[in-house]
C-alpha cells in the first residue's frame, strides 16, 4: 500500500489525526492529557505553529492547524515522540504507542476551515461522551464560546472572523446546527488527503511538480523553507537584552540563571535535539530536560525569575 500524500509547505492547514497503536488508549488518565497539552504547547512554541481547535479522545487526537513556517513533519516527529517516551517510561510499556504515522490532510482554508472545526469539536458527542460540546474539557469548543479563552495559544479569530458577527453566540450556534449531521471518512477526509476543490487541489500538485492524475505517489517534497531561530540567534538575544558576557551563557556557576535561560531558549524555539543542546553544554540530553523543566518550575515561584523569562518571550515573538 502507498504511504499518504505528504505536502508540506508555509502556511499549509492541516487536520491531523493521530491514533493509538491497535486502536488502544494513548490517554489513560485525566493527568496524561494534561501532560499531553502541555507538550503540545511546548511544540507550537518551539516550531511556531497556529493551532485553530483540538479535541483529545482516549484512543487519538485531533488537531486543525496551520504551519507558518511549513515544518509539519518536525514538529508532529517532536510532539508524539516526547509524549510516547513520556507515556512509555511511566507506565513501564514496549513498543509503539501510536499507530504508525499520523495522518494529515491538506485542507483548502476558505471552504473547509469552519467545517472541520466542527467536526472536531462534535466528536465527544457523536462518541457518546457529552451531550454538547462545551461539557468536554478535553477541547478548544471552550475558547471559541466563552468570554474568556482558556488558552492564549488556541487562534480562535479566524474561523470567528468568517461570521459577520463575530459573537461567541454565532459560532456556537453554528456548531449546534450540526449536531445531526452525519459525516462520513471519505467526505471529511477526502481520498488523497487534500481536502478542498479540484481546483485547489490541481493547484498545489501542480506547485510541487507532480502529474495531477498521478496520486499514488510515496512522499512530496517541501515546497518552501523559512529559516528557523539558530543558536546564535539565541544567545545573541540573551546577550543583548540582559547585557551579559557570552561566556556566561555557558558557565557552570551555580545559581547562574541566564545558562538556564539559554537553554530553555534553545529547547524552545530552536530545532535543535536534545543531544545537540547537550553537546553544547556538555550535558547528558536527559539533564537538559530535567534542568529546563526545574528552571520552569521555578519560574512560577521566583518574580525575578519570571519577570526575565517573560522579557525573553516577549524579545522572541518580535524576531
Amino acid at each position: 500500500m502507498a504511504r499518504q500524500l505528504r505536502i508540506e509547505y508555509e502556511g499549509a492547514i492541516y487536520h491531523i489525526i493521530s491514533r493509538g497503536n491497535r486502536e488502544e488508549n494513548i490517554f489513560t488518565k485525566e493527568s496524561d492529557k494534561i501532560k499531553f497539552i502541555g507538550k503540545m504547547v511546548e511544540t507550537i512554541k518551539k516550531y511556531k505553529l497556529q493551532l485553530y481547535c483540538y479535541v483529545l479522545m482516549d484512543t487519538h487526537y485531533h488537531f486543525l492547524l496551520s504551519t507558518p513556517l511549513g515544518n509539519l513533519s518536525k514538529s508532529m516527529h517532536y510532539l508524539n515522540t516526547s509524549y510516547s517516551n513520556w507515556f512509555k517510561s511511566k507506565y513501564d510499556l514496549r513498543g509503539s504507542l501510536f499507530q504508525g504515522r499520523y495522518k494529515s490532510i491538506l485542507v483548502e482554508k476558505e471552504e473547509y476551515l469552519l467545517l472541520l472545526s466542527c467536526y472536531i469539536h462534535l466528536n465527544p458527542v457523536r462518541a457518546g461522551l457529552v451531550n454538547k460540546p462545551e461539557d468536554y474539557r478535553w477541547s478548544s469548543f471552550r475558547d471559541y464560546v466563552e468570554e474568556s479563552k482558556k488558552f492564549s495559544y488556541i487562534c480562535t479569530n479566524e474561523i470567528k472572523g468568517l461570521f459577520s458577527n463575530r459573537h461567541i453566540a454565532a459560532y456556537r450556534d453554528f456548531v449546534y446546527s450540526r449536531l445531526d449531521k452525519k459525516y462520513s471518512k471519505e467526505s471529511i477526509y477526502g481520498k488523497y488527503s487534500i481536502l478542498g476543490s479540484e481546483k485547489f487541489r490541481k493547484g498545489i500538485l501542480n506547485q510541487v511538480g507532480y502529474n495531477v492524475k498521478d496520486l499514488t505517489v510515496r512522499e512530496i517534497p517541501v515546497i518552501k523553507h523559512l529559516s528557523r531561530l539558530e543558536s546564535e540567534d539565541i544567545k545573541k538575544l540573551i546577550i543583548e537584552t540582559f547585557n551579559v558576557k557570552e561566556n556566561e551563557l555557558i558557565s557552570k556557576r551555580k545559581g547562574n540563571i541566564y545558562r538556564k535561560l539559554y537553554l530553555y531558549g534553545l529547547k524552545m524555539f530552536t530545532e535543535l535535539s536534545l543531544n545537540e543542546i547537550g553537546e553544547i553544554f556538555s550535558m547528558d540530553y536527559v539533564a537538559v530536560s530535567q534542568m529546563v523543566r526545574r528552571f520552569l518550575l521555578k519560574a512560577e515561584k521566583d518574580e525575578y525569575i519570571k519577570m526575565l523569562l517573560e522579557r525573553f518571550n516577549a524579545e522572541v515573538k518580535n524576531m
